[in-house]
């Protein structure tokens, strides 16, 4: 008997631990799981992120039937969509997770290969000023992309992250807050508790634009009747049909149209905090401050935008000495 189960572990053909079959229900019970015994709520949202685009790509099959094929086309898929090696790694080993929760890791274990994380600098990119403008402008023009649009003018001007604009409540907002105390001008606060990797509430000043994008936000949540303070600004909706308790999974349809009809295929959403923090470095702004509005950045990250600096700085420098010989010509 011993022989044999050895020689089963081997062909990976060991009944699965008794448990759900298919992926969705096997996800579901891997995060009740965890919810219960999870110190941080960051953690178990973290996974349920990853989890959420597992299962709309691979859809809710047998767990049986995940093979290696199955997993690398998945990293395939999502290095067409311009996703970095290190994202993918992360959406794999969530799967794993579950995967091992219920026994079907072992027949995969020695063949799923992780992809590489030394790639390079990171895939992000900034936009030009022009760029900028077509995107906010295409945007602006179809009622539809209401949400997107002012979701995007206020991560081009806070630097957030997507998942910080859709976990916005309304009690993380305070357009009447003034914080130029001197001058008594520049209103409008909002604090991010929702992040990738901090603990603590983030609080960001609003400039003009990003206060209008609130505000505008503010309206249509009034308009659909979701004035509790715990109702999200970027709340749930499926089919027109909103759930103010729970923050937007996602916009990537609304999203992609958008940057195609701006003519920026394959710019992320993302996109727009590296546009930011590259904008605010290119113009000389101290580090700290920096980050005190960005929140935490990685030595890679901060690596790259160095790198970009140093670029621009080139360029300025070459411009110099181009009028300077005409000056002398």
């Amino acid at each position: 008997l011993e022989r044999d189960v050895i020689e089963q572990a081997r062909n990976g053909a060991l009944t699965p631990k008794a448990g759900p079959s298919r992926l969705f229900a096997a996800c579901d019970a891997y995060l009740t799981a965890k919810r219960a015994t999870a110190n941080r709520e960051r953690t178990v949202a973290f996974d349920e992120e990853r989890l959420a685009i597992v299962k709309d790509r691979l859809g809710d099959i047998l767990l049986s039937t995940i093979t290696r094929e199955t997993i690398e086309g998945f990293q395939a898929k999502r290095k067409l969509d311009r996703i970095s090696n290190r994202t993918v790694n992360m959406d794999v080993g969530a799967l794993r997770k579950v995967l091992k929760r219920y026994g079907h890791w072992r027949r995969l274990q020695d063949h799923v290969t992780m992809l590489s994380e030394t790639e390079g600098p990171p895939i992000g990119r900034a936009l030009t000023p022009e760029e900028q403008k077509r995107l906010l402008e295409t945007a602006a023009s179809n009622p539809e992309w209401e949400h997107v649009y002012c979701a995007a003018v206020l991560a081009a001007n806070t630097s957030m992250r997507g998942v910080e604009v859709r976990h916005v409540r309304r009690k993380d907002v305070n357009l009447e807050t003034v914080w130029d105390v001197e001058s008594a001008t520049g209103k409008g606060v909002l604090y991010v508790g929702h992040s990738k990797n901090e603990t603590s509430k983030r609080k960001i000043p609003l400039n003009g634009a990003a206060r209008d994008a609130i505000a505008r936000m503010l309206k249509r949540s009034d308009e659909l009747g979701h004035m509790d303070p715990e109702h999200y600004l970027w709340c749930a909706s499926q089919h027109h049909h909103y759930d103010p308790t729970k923050p937007a999974k996602r916009w990537d349809a609304a999203w992609g149209a958008l940057r195609d009809a701006a003519g920026l295929p394959g710019f992320r959403f993302h996109d727009l905090r590296h546009t930011v923090v590259t904008d605010l470095l290119e113009a000389g702004e101290p580090e700290h401050v920096i980050q005190a509005v960005t929140g935490q950045l990685s030595k890679k990250m901060l690596e790259h935008y160095s790198h970009q600096r140093l670029k621009a700085k080139g360029q300025m420098l070459e411009r110099m000495e181009v009028r300077r010989k005409k000056g002398t010509a």
